[in-house]
């Protein structure tokens, strides 16, 4: 006779079922995920790419202003030295008005011109400087002597200002090794600076001194004017700062940049409406040899 098939196990059948249905769950599952992961992904991709667009379009920008800086430091440089050879001449005629015979009220006329001329000289030097410097050319030089020479340079912006020059020098000699011109272009921006600080008039001492078992020449030159704000004073030296409308903020970045040159130092105190002090320090000659 034939066998008779047996009816398929419930319990197995059951059970495979099972089996297939915690399968699909599985891949249900990680195909969500999956999915998910995709579409984080894909907004992580998005993002970096806008960052990646944004610093490029940055970067790109940074670059345009960098080539317009640049573009105008050699506009600016090629203008000063536009200037600076009929500024010369004009400088060379109020010297000789100003040692002829005139009058009082003439002569105070020829110092404000030379006042003028010299401040447009310093503004010019300035950006030269700044811009366009070339190494100090490094001599021998009586700081003592280069000192009264600036006294007297600077004559008609005291005269004009209403404002008195003290000079007094230390005992014993002050040679440096320098650039003079340089460092003429110092203590012009210094004053400068401390005229402006003193608009009703004041006084502008200078001194230098050599301090006993040093190698340096110190110079401190002190106002009687505003002073300036503790916030500002560590900023002064930066290119481009300024607390004073209408200045472009060259006179005392380019003070610093001469003065570490020659392998010294600057530094200001200040004391709001006592006025302030800058200190300059130079090795004296034959420091460090």
């Amino acid at each position: 006779m034939p066998m008779l098939s047996s009816a398929p196990d419930t319990g197995q059948l059951l059970a495979e079922q099972r089996s297939l249905l915690k399968a699909f769950s599985s891949f249900t599952e990680a195909a969500g995920s999956l999915e998910r992961s995709y579409a984080q992904l894909h907004a992580e991709v998005v993002r970096l790419r806008h960052e990646l667009h944004q610093a490029n379009t940055e970067l790109e920008q940074e670059r345009e202003t960098a080539r317009r800086l640049q573009s105008l430091a050699e506009a600016s440089t090629t203008l000063a030295h536009e200037i600076r050879n009929p500024l010369g001449s004009l400088e060379l005629f109020a010297g000789l008005l100003a040692e002829s015979d005139l009058e009082r009220e003439q002569l105070s006329w020829v110092w404000n011109l030379q006042a003028g001329l010299r401040t447009l000289s310093a503004t010019v030097n300035n950006v030269l400087q700044l811009h366009h410097g070339a190494a100090p050319q490094i001599m021998a030089t009586d700081l003592s002597q280069l000192l009264r020479d600036s006294v007297e340079f600077l004559r008609p912006f005291a005269v004009q200002s209403g404002i008195e020059i003290g000079l007094r020098v230390g005992s014993g000699t002050f040679l440096i090794q320098g650039d003079r011109h340089c460092l003429q272009q110092v203590f012009l921006n210094l004053a400068l600076n401390a005229f402006h600080a003193m608009p009703q008039g004041g006084r502008l001492g200078i001194e230098v001194v050599r301090p006993q078992d040093t190698e340096w020449v110190e110079v401190s030159v002190t106002d009687t004017g505003f002073g300036i704000a503790g916030d500002c004073i560590e900023k002064i030296f930066q290119t481009g700062f300024t607390t004073r409308p209408g200045s472009v903020g060259l006179g005392l970045a380019v003070c610093r940049k001469i003065v570490e040159q020659h392998g010294g130092s600057i530094v200001a105190r200040s004391v709001v409406g006592k006025g302030s002090t800058f200190i300059i320090r130079l090795p004296a000659q034959g420091a460090g040899e």
